[in-house]
């Protein structure tokens, strides 16, 4: 059974009931691989990998940490038409989940010295996947597909254009998408649904959905 809710601010909220001690919460951001500008592929995923690294007021290793210290998951994953982020936790642990994922999706803020170190990260993941024929096969196909369409480009990016990439493309990029009325807030657990309108009008509810 699927509950829904939408802020004032134009966030959806959406809550799938299940039995079980573990639960999920994450943000799905309509902003891919498609809505990059020719000069930004690799972008959104790049993006991605960035919000974990900096927010105004936490540093790379408290974002690892703090769910990590109540036995909890942090992780992210970008495609052609959406990023998600989200963290699977136990019942109790929501509210905490709720206003980590919040700060890093509004709050993260590129720290010039943590890009460096991710653009290898990236890069590294683009030579391993370039070693493997069964990968590259499907690349071929959607770029054969969605000829010049954004849709048959690599998730991953071009090393070149990554090299290039700083904060303020990073937050130019984010003004455009992570705003309220663009993306989904769900929930999957055993968490009571009055609790999670509550705990997301507190984090959520005084966010602006307005470009930056």
């Amino acid at each position: 059974m699927y509950l829904q809710h939408t802020l004032a601010n134009g966030i959806r909220i959406i809550h799938e009931v299940t039995v079980s001690k573990v639960a999920y919460c994450g943000f799905a951001i309509d902003a891919g691989t498609r809505d990059e500008f020719e000069n930004e592929q690799g972008m959104a995923h790049f993006v991605e990998h960035l919000v974990f690294k900096g927010t105004r007021k936490r540093k790379a290793w408290h974002i690892l940490n703090r769910m990590e210290n109540v036995g909890g998951d942090l992780n992210a994953y970008t495609n052609k038409e959406e990023t998600v982020v989200y963290s699977a936790f136990l019942n109790e642990h929501f509210e905490r989940a709720l206003e980590l994922l919040a700060d890093i999706v509004f709050n993260s803020v590129f720290p010039p010295h943590e890009i460096e170190k991710e653009v290898d990260v990236i890069i590294d993941e683009i030579q391993s996947y370039e070693d493997s024929p069964s990968e590259l096969i499907f690349d071929d196909f959607e770029d054969l597909l969605f000829r010049n369409h954004p849709l048959g480009r690599n998730i991953l990016g071009k090393p070149e254009l990554l090299r290039s990439f700083t904060d303020k493309d990073a937050l130019s990029f984010t003004s455009r998408f992570y705003h309220p009325s663009n993306m989904v807030f769900f929930v999957l657990g055993n968490i009571d649904f009055k609790r999670i309108i509550r705990q997301t009008e507190k984090f959520l509810g005084k966010i602006s959905d307005s470009k930056n």
